[in-house]
């Protein structure tokens, strides 16, 4: 069941690098995005990472949480280079 996403947690008008939902959905949708649970919460807070290709061809961290059978959009942003590596690359 896919989830619905809930941009309300973001402020994407005063992003610098003019992220959009749509961009950001295109990661979620991209069958090859990596995935990783965030350190430091157990698996029942649902905290994670998602790293992966966008449409306009960059590489977008997203951080998010499930909430009321929803994905919450908590924080993105586009990789630098030591995170490409450490979350696209290496895994």
């Amino acid at each position: 069941m896919p989830f619905d996403l809930d941009y309300s947690q973001l402020n994407l008008s005063s992003d610098p690098d003019k992220i959009t939902p749509i961009e950001i959905k295109s990661v979620i949708d991209n069958p090859k995005y990596r995935f990783f649970w965030l350190d430091g919460y157990s698996l029942k807070d649902n905290y994670s990472i998602i790293c992966g290709y966008s449409n306009k061809k960059r590489i977008l961290l997203i951080a998010s949480c499930i909430l009321d059978n929803k994905c919450v959009i908590l924080q993105v942003n586009v990789a630098d280079d030591e995170q490409i590596e450490m979350y696209y690359c290496k895994s």
